[in-house]
């Protein structure tokens, strides 16, 4: 039987799982650990990957894009994310189907039938590969001239099934606007070697948690995700009794804690893996606090201060003037130490985009 181990325990051992404390060496570093990092808001995907890699630039996590060594696609539960770009075929290969399926219904009420779909993917599809990146613009350009009908947002429904079909994904930019770019063929996995894979890597980047909470996170089924589970064998074991399922780790994964973990305060993006990438948040996000960092309770997560781990407030920040101007919305109050670490974090988010602190 596993030891028995406290929230405190719990938190502490997540901002290690989430490369938070200690930071992780590089970006690509970041994003192979986590698996995917929700990227719906693609500046807030960058500095969730920015505040773990240590000493890194927004420069240096788009090099990622520009390299082709990541890319951000509709992964799982229809929300885009940040793949390392190796991995994001086997990954569709999971989650895909069940996206597609749940548009399917809608696309019909719409008018929009399979058929409209497969010709829209081909024309998007052979515009990247004979032209070459294409922006939002230039691949609704090409549906036009076939004579596809892109109006009531059928055009972002014919890139996301493009894009959930492995054929293209989000890659670099150009200029102000993200280029959709092809997409390699997958790796020779079978589904349960994916599965055994997909388990394992959510748990190395998002441990200690339950198999309730990967299948929410992934998007599989309670079914495929014990399957998962199963698959992985002596790969992942018990960390701790956790109600009527046990809270989960990788087997290569350490439990060591420093005093740095005990002291560590971080300021994260909106939509952070570490708040968000979980079905039941409140290790982390105390119920009561729950609605001040989800106000609107439609999906949009604030920026977030973790104080050992714990979510003790909001933050904004504004970029102009080559300075970046910080708020913070504490919802206890910050101590005196916290306030020091909470300005040191925003000199660690203004050097991660090349500016001081206001």
């Amino acid at each position: 039987m596993p030891m028995p181990r406290t929230e405190i325990d719990l938190r502490r051992r997540r901002l290690r799982s989430q490369l938070l404390a200690p930071q992780a060496g590089t970006a690509l570093d970041v994003v192979q650990r986590l698996g995917a990092l929700q990227a719906q808001n693609r500046a807030s995907a960058l500095l969730a990957i920015g505040v773990r890699a240590r000493d890194s630039t927004i420069g240096d996590v788009e090099r990622l894009f520009d390299d082709g060594l990541a890319l951000r696609s509709w992964t799982m539960r229809g929300t885009l994310h940040v793949v390392a770009t190796p991995d994001l075929p086997w990954m569709l290969g999971l989650t895909a189907a069940r996206q597609r399926a749940a548009v399917a219904h809608e696309a019909r009420r719409r008018g929009i039938e399979g058929s409209d779909f497969d010709r829209a993917a081909e024309i998007i599809h052979r515009r990247v590969v004979d032209g070459g990146p294409a922006t939002r613009a230039e691949a609704v350009d090409a549906l036009v001239a076939a004579g596809i009908d892109v109006g009531d947002e059928q055009a972002y429904r014919y890139i996301r099934d493009a894009a959930l079909r492995g054929l293209v994904a989000w890659g670099p930019m150009r200029g102000r606007q993200p280029l959709l770019v092809t997409v390699s063929p997958a790796a020779d996995l079978d589904r349960d070697e994916a599965l055994g894979r997909f388990i394992t890597t959510y748990l190395a980047g998002h441990g200690p948690a339950t198999v309730r909470d990967f299948a929410w996170w992934s998007g599989l089924t309670l079914t495929d995700a014990r399957r998962a589970l199963l698959v992985a064998g002596s790969e992942i074991e018990r960390w701790n009794d956790h109600d009527d399922e046990p809270l989960l780790i990788t087997a290569s994964s350490t439990d060591d804690t420093t005093d740095d973990d005990r002291r560590t305060l971080r300021s994260v993006p909106a939509w952070d893996e570490y708040v968000l990438g979980y079905r039941d948040r409140s290790h982390v996000l105390a119920p009561e606090f729950a609605p001040r960092v989800s106000p609107s309770g439609n999906g949009v997560f604030l920026p977030t201060i973790l104080s050992d781990g714990a979510v003790a407030g909001t933050w904004s920040y504004t970029l102009a003037g080559g300075e970046l101007t910080v708020a913070s919305e504490p919802f206890t109050g910050l101590t005196a130490s916290e306030q020091r670490r909470f300005a040191s974090s925003a000199t660690q988010v203004a050097r991660f985009f090349g500016l001081s602190v206001a």
